[in-house]
């Protein structure tokens, strides 16, 4: 399995989002980013979330691998 370093946003909870920086492991991009979706653990619910290859990635303003809108944003 590979690692990927994952960016998410709560709900607002209650003027503004929860911002979680945390590594992830799975087969796929989107395989790891469903896993993390389905054990996110937040009163107010997941927003959002991006999947990157590594921290340097998302540090560096690289491209995601993955990306998680909730039911709402679509």
């Amino acid at each position: 399995m590979a690692e990927y370093f994952v960016v998410s946003n709560s709900f607002a909870a209650p003027f503004f989002s929860d911002t979680d920086e945390q590594f992830v492991k799975g087969e796929t991009p989107t395989n790891a980013l469903e896993q993390f979706a389905k054990s996110y653990k937040h009163p107010c619910g997941l927003y959002a979330a991006v999947l990157y290859a590594d921290a340097n990635a998302y540090h560096r303003g690289g491209k995601p691998l993955a990306k998680w809108l909730c039911n709402h944003e679509l």
